[in-house]
């Protein structure tokens, strides 16, 4: 059988690899950690400057109250264990967490909906707690209403040949199906406009996935400290609203849902509305 070359190169004869593109090189997500750390610091800044100080430099919401010395003991705890099982100290283990690519992608997805939407939402991470506990990440408060959504940790679609979102779908199924998220370090919009820390139940949850190529055009963009909204950004925030009303809809459609989860899921349906406006307003 015939021995088939690539065109233009004969057998014996010297290859000019300069012919050869590469491919661009794709930074890791952590390279642009210690910028993003900045972004959510300004974050916290702006926020705790006009509502109050309710939040971490990391714009995490502040554990307070009588059960604050209890969910630390518990948060130490439970990083101690997962240190050990690494092999790790804390620190390490720790500072290993901050650098995975789902954190990293949390951190993104915080920023992009607040560069969006932050004239009629308030988007905060949630606390420690409530993500070790809770499994809620995002808080999206609508300021006109009150009205709360939770975001889950975003999948990363691309990062290995089983990563589809599934896991994500069948977590946030199971959370649903028992009512909704809660959130014992909650924050809400009162009646008078401020911000006031409340215990949350049966808060709607949902998932964000992101493609890996995604994410870098967006932590590439947020990097470049452009204050208009680039075509990547709205891109990939157009398909995350997308993503969240296929899955309310989804929710809504099921009729076993608890009644208190179905009435906060119909309670943020006009705030759902005005996220989806900026999508036509950007096109």
């Amino acid at each position: 059988m015939a021995i088939e070359y690539l065109s233009g190169i004969r057998p014996g004869a010297k290859i000019d690899l300069s012919q050869f593109a590469n491919k661009p090189k794709i930074p890791s997500p952590e390279t642009y950690l210690p910028d993003l750390n900045l972004r959510l610091r300004d974050l916290s800044e702006r926020l705790n400057t006009q509502y109050g100080d309710f939040l971490e430099n990391n714009s995490q919401i502040k554990m307070c109250g009588k059960d604050e010395e209890a969910s630390r003991a518990l948060i130490d705890a439970k990083e101690s264990v997962w240190a050990k099982d690494s092999g790790k100290t804390k620190e390490m283990m720790l500072a290993d967490r901050e650098k995975n690519p789902a954190n990293i992608a949390e951190i993104a997805t915080t920023l992009l909906f607040d560069k969006v939407l932050k004239d009629e939402f308030i988007i905060v991470r949630a606390s420690t707690y409530d993500d070790y506990e809770n499994g809620a990440d995002h808080l999206i408060i609508d300021k006109e209403t009150g009205a709360i959504i939770c975001g889950l940790d975003d999948a990363i679609l691309g990062s290995s040949i089983k990563d589809d979102g599934e896991k994500k779908k069948l977590k946030i199924d199971k959370k649903m199906e028992k009512g909704g998220a809660e959130i014992k370090y909650g924050l809400t919009i009162n009646e008078a406009g401020s911000l006031e820390r409340k215990s949350l139940e049966h808060i709607p949850i949902f998932y964000f996935n992101l493609e890996k190529l995604e994410m870098n055009n967006i932590l590439k963009s947020l990097a470049s400290n452009n204050q208009e909204l680039t075509e990547s950004e709205m891109l990939t925030y157009g398909k995350l609203i997308n993503s969240l009303l296929e899955q309310v809809a989804k929710y809504t459609a099921d009729k076993t849902l608890h009644p208190a989860l179905r009435n906060n899921l119909q309670s943020f349906a006009p705030s759902l509305k005005k996220m989806q406006n900026h999508i036509k307003e950007n096109n």
